[in-house]
């Protein structure tokens, strides 16, 4: 209430935002991933960063670990978790789509499942850091609502 006083948002009217949208992409994304194992293979190989075979193990598991890490992030469940493994994975893919680009691969990234043009490597790396920006704010909301309320009554 005091928050609202001096014109910060309530908690709530910020973190319900965040976590739907970053659930969203989460979500979408392990989904339309999930709907082309094979093709999403290809796109993690063209990264150069691993063996097919571990192309392959990424292609059947992560778009299902996002799934679930976006579904938690909605239900509540294991949500502190949820938390921390979208911030790997988002740094994971920070740091992937950085080097395909410092390297200068000419890619489809393959985040969303099948894309019909190249990766915009700039429009990547925003939506990554606004990613990470959302798991930063929702991480810090969510230690803030743990902590001993800082405004209890004084002892007189």
């Amino acid at each position: 209430m005091a928050a609202a006083m001096i014109g910060i948002p309530e908690p709530k009217l910020v973190e319900w935002p965040l976590r739907v949208a970053l659930a969203a992409v989460f979500i979408y994304a392990g989904m339309m991933k999930a709907l082309d194992p094979q093709q999403f293979a290809i796109d993690v190989q063209h990264y150069e960063l691993t063996s097919w075979s571990f192309s392959i193990v990424i292609a059947i598991y992560l778009p299902w670990l996002e799934i679930f890490a976006g579904l938690a992030l909605l239900v509540g469940r294991l949500y502190r978790g949820a938390l921390a493994l979208t911030g790997v994975m988002t740094l994971a893919f920070l740091g992937a789509i950085g080097s395909a680009w410092w390297r200068g691969l000419d890619i489809t990234c393959g985040c969303f499942g099948a894309e019909v043009n190249r990766t915009n490597y700039p429009a990547h790396i925003g939506l990554n850091v606004a990613m990470l920006g959302a798991v930063a704010v929702l991480g810090w909301l969510e230690k803030r609502s743990r902590a001993p309320e800082a405004t209890a009554t004084p002892p007189e």
